[in-house]
């Protein structure tokens, strides 16, 4: 069964599937890799033949826990349909399916604003299906704090609630005779609960969605009883409700943040809101300040023009936008036209409004990247802004200050003089490294580009380096052409200063400027030598592959050997030329491949440890068997990014240990995957 609004892409359809077969039953992430897949609907039953994965994703410090989010959506894999004459449907969707009905509306939004770059938006606040939100509007919506604005919560149900509940006070006052028929308190709240259950259910009723819904339904059922129920009882049993239907709900972000957000709104700001001295903006206020260290803890960025930009954006998406989206939605069922001028408009709306964004988050430290925190620091941080919001003349507030100092002083530990780091992160099957001394950062390679919102430079590499404090590259060097190493560079250099760019050829960045890499080049960081081995000038061959970088990393004790994708006639000619190929640590040639990692070369390296950066499953089948029987006949320890996830090794310049780090292993969970 097609259990969501299925997602037609360049390269074919996703969908979920609620599968129900001998071999799984389950939820699937599936994918219909044909551009003439058939258009499925929400809630039809196929019968499809699939290639399916269990759940499997990068791993990386700072980075988004992909087996962790399948885990709290009960998904149980992925999967691939098959080319098979016995895919057909089975049964249409019910007419009383609400997945179907918005994909019905999905449908009428797109066909009513063909050519409107705010189409997306109006489908996320109608049904909250982001699908056609553009990468750069995401990035406006991140970088000013509202991207909350399309994950609909409380104001919009409050909001919505309100629209059912008013005009039914009105119809009572002006004609009494109704009371005889209800109380008005009991039609409002009827009225107002069925309206904001529906519309939970068109936002596919997600944790914000249910906690707001639970704590209204609560307040309706007071007055049905003409009882006050105090704001602690109505917050206890929502997020109990909230964890009763969906336990595995702590998982999220989004529970915290909601949770947490109207916390702080009720027990920070109570007192000042009641004197009536600048609500909305004491609100914004104290809420902004007073979720810095969860953005800080989950996103790794706190955004310093947020407070500026809710102040604009959400009255005027709350009580301007989403009305006429939802006016939309009900004249939509009888007056296409009146529906679809609707819809203009509030597309229209949020053009300014995006227009207004995109100039705040463009403006100079619009927001600030802040490395990954020991979470015990947040708690300090947190218990700070609380301090500080204490009402005045209680004594200790001032301690707030120094509770807060560690966002503002913390920075990740590097190297020490004379030694480095080398990290090498998950990217799935391409290759992406960084080498750290005391003072300065290479990256070596940047993991590959699939698609316009699949790019590991900007979902892996930067959220990493972020991570570690890292503002800037003091060298980047991209082996060769390929995009499994070269695919992430754009985004690299759009979004942080480099100092040096190499490359293995001249057609790898042809945007940008770079300088090739050539065997004999060499500098020295923080008593680290960085030496570039090959290709040579002279070297001649028609393959890409062989005129990767190679680079030797080295310091008084140890040594690493980084090479790219050369293969046989590469490895051959470092041979011939009597290079010092010896290193303590190797990142095997060309992930593992058969074409790679000759004898003489793995005995002229003669490693401690080799590693493969792969793809799980992935249809090279890397690293080859015979090339890992290679290695471990040799007595050579090998690690793979798969299994490991990021590898952190320390090299210190006083003795032969090195001390790895394997972030799979040290993170594990119960959703974890093993590779």
């Amino acid at each position: 069964t097609v259990s969501d609004v299925p997602e037609r892409r360049e390269d074919g359809l996703h969908f979920l599937l609620d599968a129900d077969s001998p071999d799984f039953h389950g939820r699937l992430r599936v994918s219909w890799y044909e551009k003439d897949a058939p258009a499925l609907r929400a809630g039809e039953r196929w019968q499809l033949q699939v290639r399916g994965k269990r759940p499997n994703g990068f791993m990386n410090p700072n980075g988004f826990d992909y087996e962790k989010w399948l885990f709290a959506q009960r998904i149980g894999g992925s999967a691939n349909v098959r080319k098979s004459g016995d895919n057909h449907l089975l049964e249409p969707a019910p007419w009383w399916n609400v997945d179907a009905l918005r994909q019905t509306l999905q449908e009428r939004i797109a066909a009513a604003l063909p050519d409107s770059p705010s189409a997306g938006l109006v489908q996320g606040l109608a049904i909250a299906c982001t699908d056609a939100v553009s990468q750069q509007q995401w990035d406006i919506f991140r970088k000013t704090g509202t991207i909350h604005l399309l994950a609909i919560s409380g104001l919009h149900i409050g909001m919505v609630a309100m629209l059912g509940i008013v005009p039914v006070w009105l119809v009572w006052r002006c004609f009494p005779r109704l009371y005889l028929w209800l109380p008005r308190r009991i039609a409002a709240g009827l009225v107002g609960g069925v309206l904001a259950t529906g519309y939970a259910l068109l936002a596919g009723f997600n944790i914000p969605t249910q906690r707001t819904l639970i704590m209204l339904l609560v307040v309706l059922a007071g007055l049905f009883m003409r009882r006050r129920i105090p704001f602690a009882s109505i917050f206890s049993l929502a997020l109990l409700l909230v964890l009763v239907f969906d336990p595995l709900a702590p998982l999220a972000v989004g529970f915290w943040l909601s949770f947490l957000a109207v916390a702080l709104l009720v027990l920070l700001g109570g007192r000042r809101f009641r004197q009536g001295k600048g609500m909305a903006v004491w609100a914004q206020l104290s809420l902004s300040l007073g979720i810095i260290p969860l953005t800080a803890g989950f996103f790794g960025m706190v955004s310093l023009v947020s407070p500026l930009a809710n102040l604009i954006a959400i009255p005027m998406v709350t009580f301007l936008v989403t009305p006429l989206v939802l006016l939309g939605v009900v004249l939509s069922g009888f007056w296409a036209i009146g529906a679809a001028w609707i819809w203009s408009v509030a597309a229209w709306l949020l053009e300014m409004l995006m227009r207004v964004l995109g100039w705040l988050a463009d403006l100079p430290l619009a927001n600030l990247y802040v490395p990954l925190f020991p979470w015990q620091w947040l708690w300090i941080a947190g218990a700070g802004f609380l301090l500080l919001c204490l009402p005045r003349g209680m004594p200790g507030r001032w301690l707030g200050v120094l509770c807060l100092l560690p966002l503002l002083l913390y920075a990740p530990e590097r190297p020490a003089p004379g030694a480095f780091r080398l990290s090498v992160l998950d990217v799935g099957q391409g290759l992406a490294s960084v080498v750290q001394t005391a003072g300065h950062t290479l990256v070596f390679d940047t993991g590959p580009k699939s698609s316009e919102t699949f790019d590991t430079g900007q979902l892996v590499v930067l959220p990493w380096l972020r991570g570690q404090g890292i503002s800037h590259i003091d060298h980047l060097m991209v082996s060769h052409a390929d995009n499994d190493h070269s695919g992430g560079a754009p985004a690299l250099l759009a979004a942080m200063p480099v100092a040096d760019v190499s490359v293995g050829q001249p057609n790898t960045l042809p945007s940008y400027t770079v300088k090739l890499c050539e065997r004999g080049q060499h500098w020295e960081w923080d008593g680290v030598r960085f030496t570039v081995l090959h290709p040579s000038a002279d070297y001649l061959d028609p393959k890409d592959n062989n005129h990767s970088c190679v680079l030797r990393v080295e310091n008084a004790a140890h040594s690493v050997l980084l090479t790219g994708d050369i293969e046989r006639p590469a490895e051959q000619y470092l041979l011939k030329e009597g290079e010092n190929l010896h290193a303590d640590v190797l990142l095997i040639p060309h992930h593992g491949s058969k074409s790679s990692s000759s004898a003489a070369f793995v005995d002229a390296v003669s490693p401690q440890l080799a590693i493969a950066t792969t793809g799980y499953l992935n249809r090279f089948h890397h690293p080859s068997p015979e090339i890992v029987q290679r290695y471990v006949s040799r007595q050579i320890k090998m690690l793979d990014t798969v299994r490991s996830g990021e590898l952190m090794l320390d090299f210190s310049d006083e003795n032969k240990i090195i001390t790895i780090h394997e972030w799979r292993r040290e993170q594990q969970h119960v959703w974890g995957s093993q590779g």
